[in-house]
């Protein structure tokens, strides 16, 4: 049997063939390495409407942007993924990851020992809890003076409980409890105060800072709860897929990306100094 010498050249050719060859399936094992990713597709679950986390910064953008998709799309390339957000309202979120519409859901949400029950989650990032009012308005600087008036809340959040909870001490002190009203989206429940049909809302420090600074001189935050609260990122239960979540957002963590996603975003340097654990 005769063998036909191979040129410099060609040998050249061939060794760069199977380098390209052994980078691609390694790219394949990455993506393959969790099942949150599909065909090279990390889907995401989210409102879309919590700024500075996610939203539209236009009318008509189809584009949403934001500090946590952001880092979404960070933790994607960690997979050499790609991301798909399936936007929606902000109670349907979770009840849409159990029914398998998406497979991990950024919208801001707080890690509460009730949504852990049903579903895993990574925290990744603290913040407070404040009040919001209309700068003109100087009779509502603490929540008991919420007595008598509306009180505006995002449907499907935790601030419900909360807005019960105050309720429950206002009729126990012997005042009128504040008539709660629930709307489907931040920007509705802002809303009602700039148009004055609720008195305050409760929300976080981020997307109040960030309603300031699009509305200069109209909102105010006249009380902070003070207690730090975590958002977390959800997926199904899975302890490996949950670890594998966890090595990816050490990874950005660990780089410069996530200090120059906070830079960018405008949002305390320490906000995602947080343990992933949920015990």
């Amino acid at each position: 049997m005769f063998h036909t010498p191979i040129s410099a050249a060609a040998r050249l050719a061939l060794g760069g063939m199977i380098l390209t060859v052994l980078s691609a399936t390694t790219l394949t094992a990455q993506a393959a390495d969790t099942s949150l990713v599909r065909d090279g597709v990390l889907s995401v679950c989210t409102g879309g409407d919590f700024p500075p986390m996610q939203y539209y910064a236009n009318p008509g953008d189809e584009k949403l942007v934001g500090f946590e998709v952001d880092v979404v799309d960070a933790i994607a390339r960690q997979w050499n993924a790609t991301t798909k957000y399936v936007v929606g309202d902000f109670k349907g979120l979770l009840p849409s990851l159990g029914a398998e519409r998406c497979d991990l859901v950024a919208s801001g949400i707080l890690v509460t020992a009730e949504r852990l029950k049903a579903y895993d989650a990574v925290p990744y990032f603290i913040s407070n809890v404040v009040m919001v009012t209309a700068v003109a308005d100087d009779a509502t600087k603490a929540p008991e003076d919420l007595s008598g008036k509306v009180l505006a809340i995002e449907a499907g959040t935790n601030y419900e409980k909360m807005a019960a909870d105050l309720n429950a001490e206002l009729t126990k002190a012997g005042k009128a409890p504040a008539e709660i009203q629930t709307y489907p989206s931040a920007s509705a429940v802002i809303q009602q105060i700039l148009i004055g049909r609720a008195a305050a809302t409760i929300t976080q420090d981020t997307t109040a800072a960030f309603r300031i600074q699009q509305m200069p001189g109209q909102l105010q935050i006249p009380y902070s709860y003070g207690d730090g609260e975590t958002y977390g990122l959800y997926l199904r239960k899975s302890g490996d897929e949950r670890q594998r979540l966890v090595k990816a957002i050490e990874a950005v963590q660990a780089s410069s990306e996530m200090a120059t996603l906070l830079k960018k975003w405008n949002l305390p340097a320490t906000a995602t100094d947080v343990k992933h654990t949920t015990n």
